[in-house]
């Protein structure tokens, strides 16, 4: 009896020797790299925080600390390098073998699958190759309708929200558009987002969304096995069972339309419109010479479903609250719309044509995307060793490319918190140096979709607002942004001081968020 009894004590300490000995290889090699001093067992979780926001401070405060370049820390046994060297950007990026993405992402797995944002190999190439044709120009227009229509009805939506000079979180807002929009191009269906906030399935969306968050940030919850303890497992199953089912029944009626070949003929009902949508182009392609799955379909629908809506309601968040908070910015924005939509157009809905032609509005969405990236860190696993501009990577670590650092470095962005669009006109940054959707082959597929989304609905909010801070006095007058992250550490800690419950509180999960908001008014023009 106490023969077993000592070895079931026994047992977890030769389980953490086995991890130390296993990573003995990998920490010896990572002590090449600049980093925090890394304590036993734990690594250096101790010191991220409690919060989302204290999270992404902290990575900030290390990459002032070890001199704005890589820097390594470790999560228990887990060891994570942060990238922030123009060359090791490229390496990765151009990379064909170092494709696998970070751990994180398998909390996509259930709801997702191996779709597009999580498959890798022969797997990841082939439906990339496939999948390509359907971002297609002629694709775009069709999307386009859709992102006039719903972005119509959201301005009828926030006139209401913002009747008698309300202050209202617009992010709140944005999430229901974007799933309105989603959706519609997506499957071909409506599932009124905007007006039906309380049924089951937009709450099963939403909550999957916040689900996927909280669990990045838990460090036992993002373990499978260990959350299936944890109170809130049963709400979740639930939750994916409702996506699963709702997205196969959709696939399932659109097959048929196919089949019946009423999908490009009839108008009869929502699942076989002449209008294309990106489960029509799935439908239609083939890999390896035959149909995709019914698995397959569903992977990718879902994917496009979750990447194409997160991302964009955050960039367009974003776009919004700068508008707020730099007014000298919005006429700029404002007389383009004038110039391109005419005085006595501005409440038609903007062309394909007329939204390419807006060009301070691209420079004013790339700047938004600078400061705030939708996605601010983009993470890779090495399933080997590397050697990235001389330096060894060793197999089994995560490499979490920052892409929001590069935003606020001023060796490449002279007074990175000043908000300056032209900035973009007068000195192009180098071509790993800027990525918001990322380079190579694996980056952002849906690029020119989020960018005519962004630019479709920012565009018509312009022409029917003016967008005003939450309070008058919190317009930027000198063209600084409130936000602190980027600064020093000493000249953060002073700023902070001044911070105003009205401005935003970052965490980064897979999407760049708010944590309390996005609050601003809005008054008619007309």
């Amino acid at each position: 009896m106490w023969f077993a009894f000592y070895v079931i004590l026994a047992l977890p300490l030769l389980w953490l020797a086995h991890l130390e000995l296993k990573s003995l290889r990998r920490r010896r090699i990572l002590n090449q790299f600049k980093g925090p001093k890394v304590l036993p067992i734990v690594g250096n979780a101790h010191q991220l925080g409690k919060t989302p926001p204290e999270i992404i401070e902290q990575m900030f405060d290390w990459w002032h600390q070890h001199g704005r370049g890589n820097f390594r820390y470790w999560i228990g046994y887990y060891p994570n390098l942060m990238v922030t060297s123009n060359k090791y950007f490229e390496f990765i990026l151009s990379s064909q073998t170092l494709i696998t993405k970070a751990e994180v992402y398998k909390l996509t797995h259930p709801w997702l699958g191996l779709g597009l944002l999580t498959s890798t190999g022969s797997k990841w190439f082939k439906h990339r190759k496939m999948i390509t044709p359907s971002f297609h120009f002629n694709v775009l227009q069709d999307f386009h309708e859709v992102m006039n229509e719903k972005s119509t009805q959201f301005i009828s939506h926030l006139k209401q929200v913002a009747a008698g000079d309300s202050i209202f979180d617009f992010q709140e807002q944005a999430h229901y558009l974007t799933l309105d929009i989603i959706c519609d191009t997506a499957m071909g269906v409506t599932i009124n987002a905007m007006e039906n906030r309380d049924s089951e399935l937009v709450h099963a969306f939403k909550d999957m969304c916040y689900n996927i968050k909280v669990r990045t940030f838990s460090s036992w919850k993002r373990n499978e096995t260990l959350y299936r303890f944890a109170s809130d497992y049963p709400a979740y199953l639930k939750t994916v069972k409702m996506l699963q089912d709702f997205t196969h029944d959709v696939i399932e009626q659109r097959l048929k339309a196919h089949k019946e070949g009423t999908a490009a003929t009839s108008q009869s009902d929502e699942f076989s419109r002449k209008k294309l949508v990106f489960l029509d182009t799935l439908l239609a392609a083939t890999v390896d010479g035959r149909p995709l799955t019914s698995q397959e379909l569903y992977e990718e629908v879902s994917t496009f479903i979750f990447a194409g809506h997160d991302t964009t309601t955050s960039a367009i968040s974003f776009a919004v609250y700068l508008l707020s908070r730099h007014q000298d910015e919005q006429r700029k924005l404002y007389e383009e719309q004038r110039e391109v939509m005419g005085d006595s157009g501005l409440s038609r809905e903007a062309t394909f044509q007329e939204i390419s032609q807006m060009k301070y509005l691209d420079l004013f969405i790339k700047e938004a995307q600078r400061i705030y990236p939708s996605v601010p860190f983009v993470g890779r696993y090495t399933e080997k060793d590397y050697v990235i501009d001389g330096d060894l990577v060793p197999k089994g670590t995560t490499l979490h490319m920052g892409l929001m650092m590069l935003g606020y470095d001023d060796r490449v962005f002279k007074e990175p918190h000043k908000f300056r669009p032209e900035r973009f006109e007068e000195q192009k940054p180098g071509p790993f140096e800027y990525v918001p959707f990322s380079a190579g082959p694996r980056n952002c597929i849906g690029q020119k979709f989020a960018l005519l989304e962004i630019k479709t609905v920012v565009s018509k909010i312009i022409r029917h607002f003016q967008v005003l801070p939450a309070l008058d006095e919190l317009e930027s007058k000198d063209g600084y942004i409130s936000t602190t992250l980027g600064y020093r550490p000493e000249e953060k800690k002073k700023r902070d001081l001044q911070r105003h419950k009205y401005d935003p509180i970052l965490l980064a999960a897979m999407s760049l968020k708010s944590e309390n908001g996005i609050y601003l008014r809005l008054k008619k023009r007309f």
